[in-house]
């Protein structure tokens, strides 16, 4: 049977890099569901990509626009924000409209990550396993996999999940990540001629962290979605590897030639939120893409318990990965080379100076 994948958020930093390993990948045929068109690596093939635009928060319009791919085999759904009643609202209307037109569906596979395991409310269980049970006031995941596993319940498909935490990659149009955020931070220090400072507490810059590359998680996602002994299981991913800003800042200085200094009394948000006049500036003196820098100081904040956010928690996060590894999906990247790696993307995009 071909393999047919629907990507659901196809044009956020998950959902692009998805469409593009598919499409790299022998066998795939891809559509793209999301209001706005994905802007796809050049080296991807276009060929078997198909766009749809759809409101999935909008059951009927679900139906029409998903009626017209029903050879579907494989859903990834990466549409993971907004409130609880809307991620629950558009997999219901996904899960239905498969459910009516593509006979061949096999597997939908959910984007978590480790909120799971209550992570942005405070110090929690570390390393965290797929085992853990269920954090109080955690429900961030809880809803929407809770109808799939009900609605899956006797049924020929199956579901898989992936949780990954801190996602790091570039998708045009929606930019705004870890990467993308310290390469914003980094480049408007330098622009300001002060030294590379951490925006974070102490007890942030010395906690054990872990990110997830966006090719890696994309990978590892095909791997669970494709895999017969994965089914009805989630999978803690990441890099494979834990580091401390402590000893990461050096090279990310390193990278905006800036001296690097430690600990600082204001936080990313802080420093980013009144920043947008030079961040325009910045864009006109050399050249940058358009970024939606308002959304910058908010997207650091997050959703983290007070004083943490996205960049840094003053608790170690940290995920088990032996699971996803005996199921046999192995692979593994040096983050300091991924944030490099990435950075020097933004950079060579006219994303950042």
């Amino acid at each position: 049977m071909n393999k047919v994948a629907l990507v659901v958020g196809v044009s956020g930093v998950t959902g692009t890099p998805l469409a593009e390993q598919l499409l790299r990948m022998p066998g795939w045929k891809v559509y793209g569901a999301s209001r706005r068109a994905p802007e796809l690596d050049a080296t991807a093939p276009r060929g078997a990509f198909t766009h749809i635009t759809v409101d999935l928060a909008d059951a009927r319009a679900t139906l029409n626009a998903l009626g017209k791919c029903a050879d579907v085999t494989h859903v990834f759904h990466c549409a993971n924000e907004g409130s609880r009643d809307g991620r629950l609202a558009m997999i219901t209307n996904v899960v239905d409209a498969l459910e009516a037109c593509a006979a061949n569906f096999a597997n939908i596979n959910l984007l978590q990550g480790t909120k799971y395991y209550g992570c942005h409310l405070g110090p929690f269980r570390t390393p965290a396993k797929e085992t853990d049970p269920r954090v109080p006031r955690a429900d961030f995941y809880y809803s929407e996999e809770d109808f799939v596993r009900a609605r899956q319940a006797q049924k020929s498909w199956t579901w898989t999940a992936v949780r990954p935490h801190s996602v790091c990659g570039y998708a045009a149009g929606n930019p705004l990540n870890l990467v993308s955020a310290i390469g914003i931070y980094g480049s408007m220090v330098r622009e300001l001629g002060q030294p590379f400072g951490f925006p974070g507490s102490v007890r942030c810059f010395d906690s054990l962290f872990q990110v997830a590359d966006a090719g890696l998680l994309a990978r590892a996602a095909i791997h669970v979605s494709t895999t017969s002994g994965c089914a009805n299981n989630a999978f803690n991913v990441n890099n494979g590897d834990y580091f401390r800003w402590r000893h990461l800042w050096p090279a990310l200085a390193e990278f905006f030639r800036l001296p690097a200094a430690g600990p600082q009394p204001q936080s990313m948000e802080d420093f980013l939120r009144d920043k947008q006049p030079l961040w325009e500036a910045m864009t006109a003196k050399y050249g940058l893409k358009p970024f939606p820098y308002a959304r910058a100081a908010k997207w650091a904040h997050g959703d983290y318990t007070p004083p943490h956010s996205r960049i840094a928690c003053e608790y170690d996060v940290v995920s088990d990965l032996v699971k996803i590894r005996q199921h046999g999906f192995g692979e593994a990247i040096d983050s300091e080379e991924m944030f490099r790696r990435v950075l020097m993307r933004l950079r060579e995009l006219r994303v950042i100076p």
